[in-house]
């Protein structure tokens, strides 16, 4: 047992230098990097309840957003998937690189972006039952037509500190009105309270601002709204922003880096009820007393989720059906290594477009 030092000695040793080659050193050179840090909560009828971080990072024609996200309900966070990617963007590439760290593969994609759905799955979902889901415009069945379009944006408090930056408030706000061909209508609207900060006050979001301009002289946004929201809620908001470009130009004319949005929906939804032919009350049978009590039964649940349905649509309790609020928590400078923006060796291409 003499030897039992230095074998341990030994072991030790190698273990200490398999652990240092487990590590992999990155030698890819350490720019300035502007560092945002995001938090963006929704909550709703119209959205799943949840909570995204997200950490952007930006130098010179290069930015990295990564986004991690929590749902408050398991069901609906074992269905969506995907809670930790990152989209990277790469002007001087002209391509972004959507990136999944859980399944360790990414898309290749231009500028304008990914396309959510590869042509098969377009095959697959065309002609699903998508009655569940709520389109303002109607549908092929139910035309709807805008009667009313009101949209303003007022300037209010100027100067304020919001999450320690230097901020002047706007409140946006849309009223809608829209009627199908029975006279039914819809009222719907939103607000939009936003807080813009003077980049010149902080590098780290002159940095990102001057990244973002270079990125809309090359990319025509679909609307301002991208500037505020991130994509899923700009896309949600289209039905109040489609073939109004020129009016929505009043939310960023203002000028600035958004560092507080807070979105509410409001709708009271009346149009293009469902026509099903009306049935008789089912009636008590002494003669088959269960299944006549079991069918009561069920046109009076039948009856309650009707109402169900029209107050969760509704405003009689006074929520809004979306709610979003997104928050620039932090600015800084740090940093960072260039391999930040490339895509992690040994991920897979799944999609190139």
């Amino acid at each position: 047992m003499k030897y039992s030092k230095s074998l341990f000695a030994i072991s030790g040793a190698a273990l200490l230098l398999s652990g240092c080659a487990s590590q992999v050193v990155d030698k890819t050179p350490v720019v300035d990097t502007s560092v945002l840090k995001t938090s963006i909560r929704t909550s709703g009828p119209l959205a799943p309840d949840g909570t995204q971080t997200r950490v952007r990072y930006t130098a010179g024609n290069k930015s990295t957003e990564e986004v991690k996200t929590e749902y408050d309900s398991w069901v609906t966070s074992t269905i969506a998937g995907d809670n930790h990617t990152a989209e990277i963007t790469r002007l001087d590439k002209n391509l972004v690189w959507q990136v999944n760290y859980s399944a360790e593969n990414y898309a290749e994609c231009p500028l304008s972006g990914c396309s959510s759905l590869s042509p098969l799955e377009k095959l697959k979902n065309k002609g699903e039952d998508d009655e569940e889901d709520y389109n303002p415009a109607g549908d092929d069945s139910c035309k709807v037509v805008v009667k009313k379009y009101d949209f303003t944006v007022t300037p209010k408090a100027r100067g304020r500190q919001i999450n320690g930056f230097v901020a002047d408030q706007y409140v946006a706000r849309w009223d809608l009105v829209s009627e199908d061909d029975q006279g039914n209508r819809d009222e719907h609207v939103v607000t939009m309270d936003y807080w813009m900060a003077d980049v010149s006050t902080n590098q780290a979001l002159k940095v990102a601002h001057d990244f973002d301009q270079k990125y809309y002289d090359k990319v025509i946004a679909p609307t301002p709204l991208a500037r505020l929201l991130d994509q899923n809620m700009e896309g949600t908001m289209a039905f109040f922003s489609a073939g109004k470009e020129n009016e929505m130009k009043k939310l960023t004319s203002v000028g600035g880096e958004p560092i507080s949005v807070k979105l509410e929906w409001y709708a009271d939804v009346n149009t293009c009820p469902e026509t099903e032919a009306k049935k008789d009350d089912p009636k008590f049978d002494a003669k088959d007393p269960v299944n006549s009590l079991k069918d009561m039964a069920g046109s009076f649940f039948s009856d309650q989720a009707e109402k169900g349905a029209k107050k969760w649509m509704g405003m009689e309790d006074g929520k809004p059906i979306i709610s979003y609020i997104r928050e620039v928590k932090a600015a800084n400078m740090s940093g960072e290594h260039t391999s930040r923006f490339e895509v992690p060796k040994d991920f897979k291409l799944t999609d190139r477009q």
